[in-house]
């Protein structure tokens, strides 16, 4: 099973599907494809974020594009680099 990310971005409407699907599978204990055991996360949230966008602002969690993050980021009184 997997599940599909579309990211939206918390400053503007901005929205960018993630790279990959998320995805668990079943791990036995016994190497088997059945029995006793768990699902594992095959990949993570960080792993599939689209190039250039923050999944987690590291101080409101939020979901940043490029263009957005940059503005946060980028010192007052500074200019956008071309």
């Amino acid at each position: 099973m997997s599940v599909l990310v579309t990211f939206h971005c918390g400053g503007c409407l901005a929205v960018a599907p993630g790279t990959d699907a998320l995805r668990r599978e079943f791990r036995s204990l016994s190497g088997r494809t059945y029995g006793i055991g768990g699902a594992i996360s095959v990949n993570s949230i960080e792993g599939i974020t689209p190039e250039g966008w923050v999944a987690y602002d590291p101080y409101t969690f939020a979901t940043y594009c490029p263009e957005c993050w940059a503005e946060i980021v980028m010192p007052e009184g500074e200019e956008a680099k071309p």
